[in-house]
């Protein structure tokens, strides 16, 4: 992967059409390597594609949003369904846990105190009782395990709703790892007897934990203007397969500082990761295995897991919040230039940028471009 200063990554040269519409009446602003540039244009054309796709319209947005800010203001029902919705929506995959001897006496005596935790009343008939009165989704597996650890520390309080909105880069990430530990923590918990070796708990639900917080933290802050929802928080990025292999692009086209444009994030790689860049081949590959080491599960043994998992996304905080703010610059700077980017040139966040990544490399797109960065 050349330099962007080599490459020039940043300017528009060519436009695409998009591959869901064959008519080309809509196409993408693309820099020289066919990938979307964060121009005002682009971003209200993936905006208009999201708003239009039935896979995220299945659900009233207000009702999302109510959701959430019920949920991070202590409502437990709340705090269940936003667990719900997180993991349906973005497709993030609570997995169960498993234990070694008799997995039904031991799941069973598990579950039950999940339920209690979660505020989840038995029926009168002895059944569950998880779908309620209004049909709220069953819980299970995974998702039980987190909603239940999330509604014993946030319910009937307003923490989370002020953990949401706290603007400290290690505080944020203490509350990633807290949720994307739940699974491992509340298992250990629940089952004290157990042999640790026994209980095949070990997870890390690192993409749900950064949804979670993501959409949280966005909907408390969400206001009405002129017919349109403004947002006036957006404290945590989010992780997931696409966005994380296309960062190592943007960061290498957006970062700059200094005479040396890639300076901090040489050190940034050096810093979380001890493989130096001579090992991998070339720079894509060095920042997409730092991104890797980073999002990774601890090992079973690790003392301070959650720790490890607190500074992964500390770095990735860090590393996305640099790309954001380059992006943002070049905003700036090619405001008169770029005819699709209004004068203003109004800066975006975590939210705009994950939203172009994500939808225009998802599926077959994202193979094409790591073939082309390797």
């Amino acid at each position: 992967m050349t330099t962007r200063k080599d490459r020039n990554v940043r300017r528009i040269v060519s436009s695409i059409e998009a591959s869901l519409h064959p008519d080309k009446y809509y196409e993408f602003d693309l820099d020289q390597s066919g990938f979307p540039v964060f121009s005002d244009k682009n971003i209200a054309f993936v905006n208009g594609l999201v708003n239009n796709d039935s896979n995220y319209t299945w659900i009233d947005q207000g009702t999302i949003h109510d959701k959430y800010v019920d949920a991070s203001n202590g409502d437990a029902c709340a705090i269940r369904e936003a667990v719900y919705f997180t993991n349906k929506m973005n497709s993030t995959h609570l997995a169960a846990v498993t234990v070694k001897g008799d997995q039904d006496t031991l799941m069973g005596k598990m579950n039950a105190e999940l339920k209690r935790l979660c505020e989840i009343k038995e029926d009168l008939q002895g059944g569950s009782g998880e779908k309620g009165d209004e049909g709220e989704a069953e819980l299970t597996g995974g998702t039980l395990i987190t909603a239940a650890y999330l509604v014993s520390q946030y319910a009937n309080n307003n923490k989370l709703a002020s953990s949401l909105l706290e603007k400290d880069f290690e505080f944020r990430a203490n509350l990633v790892a807290s949720i994307a530990r739940a699974t491992t923590n509340m298992t250990y918990r629940l089952l004290p007897e157990e042999d640790p070796s026994d209980l095949k708990c070990n997870r890390s639900n690192f993409s749900f934990a950064t949804k979670f917080c993501h959409h949280g933290c966005r909907n408390l802050s969400r206001r009405e203007v002129n017919g349109s929802y403004i947002y006036d928080t957006d404290n945590f990025c989010i992780y997931d397969t696409v966005v994380g292999t296309m960062l190592p692009y943007y960061a290498d086209a957006y970062i700059d500082y200094g005479s040396n444009e890639s300076e901090w994030l040489n050190e940034w790689c050096k810093k979380y990761n001890d493989t130096p860049l001579s090992r991998y081949g070339n720079r894509y590959a060095w920042i997409r295995g730092t991104i890797n080491k980073l999002v990774a599960t601890p090992d079973e043994d690790v003392e301070n897991a959650d720790a490890q998992v607190a500074r992964g996304y500390l770095g990735y905080l860090d590393l996305y919040s640099h790309i954001v703010d380059g992006i943002n610059e070049w905003r700036k700077q090619e405001n008169q230039t770029v005819g699709s980017n209004n004068g203003s040139a109004p800066d975006i966040g975590f939210h705009e940028v994950d939203l172009m990544i994500w939808y225009f490399f998802k599926g077959s797109r994202l193979d094409r471009a790591k073939d082309k960065m390797k």
